[in-house]
C-alpha cells in the first residue's frame, strides 16, 4: 500500500512529519485524524530549543513559559549522541492543555489503554471496515501523556513510529535507498517500524487498537515480533541512526532476506548471499581457479581498459570500480567483471551438508554447470 502521507521536507524546518487532519479548519501539520466535533479544542505541538544562547523571540519566551522536556523512550544503540530525541515541547493552546487533568489509563470500548503502549492509529483514508489485522493500514503511536477535560474529551500526546514507506529522502544520498525520492533502505523489513521526536495531541477516538511493537536488538537472527523498530529518526538532524553492519560489503541485515554465517569464531560474520556469490565468481574471473578463464578475462579487460569515449578521449579502469576519463571526471559502473560469463546460485547448507554454489559457466564452449564449496569471503574458512 502506498503510504498515507508522503514525508516532503519544507523549509524552514525541513519536515513536517504529522498527517493531515480532518477537521472544520484543516491542520496540514498534524497527523491526527479525528474530526473535530464541537467544543473539541485542536492542538498542536511547538518545539522548543532552550539549549541554546541564540536570544528568544517574545514568542518564544511566551512559549518556554510553559516548556516541559520529553526524554524520549526510543534509545537506539546508533545514536549520533546520548538523549538525541530528547527534546523541550510546548502544547498550544497552553492555558487549555494545563488545565486539563493527567490519566494514567483510560478505556475505549471495554480496553484498557495506558502511558507508554503503542497504539494504531486511524487515519483519514483508513477504510472503516479495516482491523488492525492490515497494521499498514493505520498509522503507530505511542502514548506519552493522557489529559481529559471529562469523560467526552479526552487527549493524548503521542510520539510517532514510522514505516520505511514515510520516511523522506537524506540529505545525502544512500547507496541503500529504494528509490531516490524516498527513504526506505534495502535492509529496511516489511514488519518494520522508525519511531521517531515527532509528537501530537489526538482524542483518542482515533485509536484503533494496541499495537505490539518490539525492540530489536539485532544480537541474532531471531525476530520473535510481528512489528519491531531497532533505529530511530531524529526531527532536528533528519537522520536515522546507525545500526549494526555485517558483511564484507559492510550493508546491514534485512531480515526477511536470508544471510549465512561464517562459523569460524575468530569471524563469527554474517554474509549476504549476493556478496558470497560475487565474491566466489569474481575469483573465478580472476583466474585464481581456472587458467582459461584468467586468459579470456585478460583479453576483456585489455579491451576495457581501450575503450573510447564520445569526444575520442580514452576511458582507464579505477580501482574503485569506476573509470575515468583523461581529462580527470569519473563515472560510476557497478558492472560485475563476472556478469555475461558466469551465474551462481548459492544452495545453503543442512545438517548433514556444507553450503555449496552451484556455477554455471555461459559462454559458448564452456564447462556447463557445476557445483563446489564456498569460502567466506572475510577469512577464507569453509563455510557450513
Amino acid at each position: 500500500m502506498a503510504p498515507k502521507r508522503g514525508i516532503d521536507p519544507p523549509e524552514p524546518e525541513l519536515l513536517s512529519a504529522k498527517r493531515a487532519k480532518s477537521s472544520a479548519t484543516p491542520n496540514p501539520d498534524s497527523r491526527s485524524a479525528t474530526p473535530l466535533d464541537q467544543g473539541k479544542i485542536a492542538f498542536e505541538v511547538k518545539y522548543l530549543e532552550l539549549n541554546t544562547k541564540k536570544k528568544l523571540s517574545k514568542k518564544e519566551r511566551d512559549l518556554s513559559d510553559s516548556a516541559d522536556f520529553m526524554e524520549s523512550p526510543f534509545v537506539a544503540q546508533g545514536a549520533s549522541k546520548p538523549g538525541e530525541l530528547d527534546q523541550y515541547y510546548t502544547v498550544v493552546p497552553s492555558e487549555e492543555w494545563d488545565s486539563m487533568k493527567k490519566y494514567n489509563n483510560f478505556i475505549i470500548q471495554g480496553e484498557v489503554y495506558k502511558n507508554n503502549q503503542f497504539v494504531f492509529v486511524r487515519g483519514e483514508n483508513t477504510p472503516k471496515d479495516k482491523t488492525v489485522e492490515d497494521p499498514k493500514d493505520f498509522w503507530v503511536a505511542r502514548i506519552l501523556q493522557v489529559r481529559a477535560k471529562n469523560a467526552q474529551h479526552v487527549y493524548a500526546l503521542v510520539t510517532w513510529l514510522y514505516w520505511p514507506d514515510e520516511l523522506p529522502a537524506p540529505k545525502k544520498p544512500a547507496s541503500d535507498q529504494v528509490s531516490a525520492a524516498g527513504g526506505k533502505r534495502t535492509y529496511h523489513g516489511s514488519h518494520e517500524l522508525i519511531p521517531s521526536n515527532y509528537m501530537d495531541v489526538l482524542d483518542v477516538l482515533s485509536f484503533a487498537g494496541k499495537a505490539e511493537v518490539g525492540h530489536w536488538l539485532e544480537e541474532d537472527d531471531n525476530l520473535p515480533y510481528k512489528l519491531y523498530w531497532r533505529q530511530t529518526f531524529c526531527r532536528e538532524t533528519q537522520e536515522l541512526s546507525k545500526i549494526r553492519e555485517h558483511c564484507v560489503c559492510g550493508g546491514h541485515f534485512n531480515p526477511e532476506v536470508a544471510m549465512d554465517i561464517c562459523e569460524n569464531d575468530a569471524c563469527k560474520t554474517w554474509l549476504h548471499e549476493k556478496c558470497i556469490i560475487d565474491n566466489v565468481l569474481t575469483t573465478l574471473c580472476d583466474g585464481k581457479t581456472e587458467n582459461k578463464v584468467k586468459s579470456e578475462d585478460s583479453k576483456v579487460k585489455l579491451e576495457r581498459s581501450q575503450v573510447k569515449t564520445e569526444n575520442g578521449g580514452s576511458v582507464e579502469p579505477d580501482t574503485n570500480g569506476s573509470t575515468s576519463k583523461t581529462s580527470g571526471k569519473k563515472f560510476k559502473t557497478d558492472r560485475k567483471v563476472w556478469e555475461g560469463k558466469f551465474k551462481g546460485k548459492l544452495i545453503p547448507g543442512t545438517d548433514k551438508t556444507p553450503t555449496t554454489i552451484s556455477i554455471t559457466e555461459l559462454r559458448t564452449g564452456g564447462r556447463g554447470t557445476w557445483t563446489e564449496r564456498v569460502l567466506c569471503p572475510k577469512c577464507g574458512t569453509l563455510l557450513e
